[in-house]
């Protein structure tokens, strides 16, 4: 099934062409079924007459194909249920209306996402099978899945497995993956149980043994250090409330000695109570700080209590011996008198010579005792491909050094993130052909992705060459 993307004023459309269309078929029953949209999960479709020619028109707008979308971020375990779960409701919307899900198109491409729920909607040609069938799409998932997450290997696996029997049902296969959406929930559920039922690695972590704590130390439980910690907060907010009568006494004598006339005993008992309070004042304020943040902090951090412990310890060991990592020991620490340092074996068995770089090596000698020798390429070695924006604040450098590479605002959807308010959450990817050239694809984005000031027709590859500008969105870039 040919495509070719479109866009018109606000909205996004994917062309089938070559189909084979006339007016006899265009007014078959499928068709009207498919145009008046009351199939769920399906993109909406029309058709169209250009040059006494029919097409259709899937309504796409903001979707994204999941090759595109999963092209970076490997799909997970929750996406494929999810997948499957909307294949699932997509033919039983089939089956109420008699129609075949032998006209699904199931392609990698043709199967498309909405980034903001997370929905998948799929292709229905009126006009026969114009995709893949099924094993083959399950085995083009195996390129999309994330192959960190066994889990989801494992089910795009065991489905592999089951639609390569014979006369399977899809219906029924679907169902049966589906199924897998119960068992993770429970999972899930059954990880969460567990992890509010099991104490915290603080309290297991304590050791509670009577030698590692003093021994006028008593370990209190939750009531006392609530009550502890409460009576601290109250003592530290009383203190600062003095402290701020003692500042407002302090107000008060300014006041009257220079709004009246004091006698000179008046005036020597005034200053000491300036002083006094200004004193007070000033202690009871970072008192009353000092106990409020005690009280709200953690006062019985038995973790914290434990690493100071072993650290005083081990500060005095440490001024006697030293401590190696033994190679030869499972993971283990020895201790080995410093000498020894000097007898370990430094060979080529415990270093990896190839993680170095072959030295470079250069001298010094008279005045014109030697030639300037021009460089090959391969002295030079291969420069990375990187790319400059020149009309932001700060100027953004993306490395074409590792490709495939996908651009967007969508954090987790793509390989690099450019917050601007004119990218599209997954806009554009660079990728390299068999030849080593350097090909630029838009990805169906607003507004648009441009080469030397013309616009990119979505998902058409275009080369890109020292020296051109790319604009992605209203950010350019020069290619350097």
């Amino acid at each position: 099934m040919e495509y070719k993307y479109y866009r018109e004023l606000k909205h996004n459309y994917l062309i089938a062409k070559d189909l084979g269309l006339d007016k006899s078929n265009c007014d078959s029953y499928q068709v009207r079924i498919v145009r008046n949209g009351n199939l769920k999960g399906f993109v909406p479709c029309d058709i169209r007459t250009i040059n006494n020619e029919y097409f259709l028109y899937y309504e796409i707008n903001s979707l994204q194909s999941i090759k595109d979308r999963f092209s970076s971020k490997g799909m997970g375990l929750q996406q494929l249920v999810r997948l499957f779960s909307d294949l699932k409701a997509a033919l039983e919307s089939l089956s109420e209306y008699l129609l075949g899900i032998e006209n699904i198109v199931l392609d990698a491409g043709s199967i498309f996402t909405d980034l903001s729920t997370g929905e998948f909607y799929f292709l229905y040609c009126p006009f026969g099978n114009q995709g893949k069938d099924f094993a083959s799409f399950i085995d083009e998932l195996f390129d999309l899945v994330d192959h960190d997450d066994e889990a989801a290997v494992e089910m795009v696996y065991t489905c592999s497995e089951s639609a390569q029997a014979d006369a399977v049902l899809v219906l029924d296969l679907v169902k049966k993956m589906t199924e897998s959406k119960k068992q993770v929930d429970r999972r899930e559920e059954k990880i969460q149980t567990q992890e509010l039922e099991a104490p915290s690695e603080d309290y297991l972590s304590f050791d509670y043994e009577e030698e590692s704590l003093d021994e006028d130390y008593q370990v209190p439980d939750k009531g006392e250090k609530k009550r502890f910690a409460g009576k601290r907060d109250l003592s530290g907010k009383v203190q600062i409330l003095f402290a701020f009568l003692f500042f407002g006494l302090l107000a008060a004598m300014v006041f009257i000695r220079m709004n009246f006339i004091l006698s000179d005993e008046e005036n020597i008992l005034s200053v000491i109570v300036m002083l006094v309070s200004a004193v007070t004042g000033i202690v009871a304020f970072l008192s009353g700080i000092k106990d409020y943040t005690k009280g709200s902090g953690k006062l019985f951090s038995h973790k914290n209590r434990k690493a100071e412990m072993e650290s005083d310890s081990e500060d005095d060991d440490l001024d006697d011996i030293d401590i190696y990592d033994n190679p030869a020991t499972e993971g283990g620490y020895q201790e080995m008198p410093a000498s020894t340092w000097d007898d370990y074996d430094y060979s080529e068995e415990n270093i990896d010579m190839d993680t170095y770089k072959k030295p470079i090596s250069v001298s010094s000698g008279l005045k014109g005792s030697d030639e300037t020798v021009v460089l090959s390429m391969e002295d030079q070695g291969e420069r990375e491909f990187t790319l400059y924006s020149r009309n932001t604040d700060k100027t953004l450098r993306i490395g074409l050094g590792k490709l495939p590479l996908t651009i967007g605002k969508m954090e987790g959807c793509v390989d690099n993130v450019i917050s601007d308010k004119s990218i599209s959450r997954i806009h554009c990817r660079f990728s390299k052909n068999a030849e080593g050239k350097i090909l630029l694809r838009d990805l169906n984005s607003t507004n648009g992705t441009f080469k030397n000031g013309l616009r990119l027709n979505p998902q058409e590859d275009s080369f890109i060459e020292e020296g051109d500008e790319v604009r992605i969105g209203r950010i350019c870039f020069d290619c350097r």
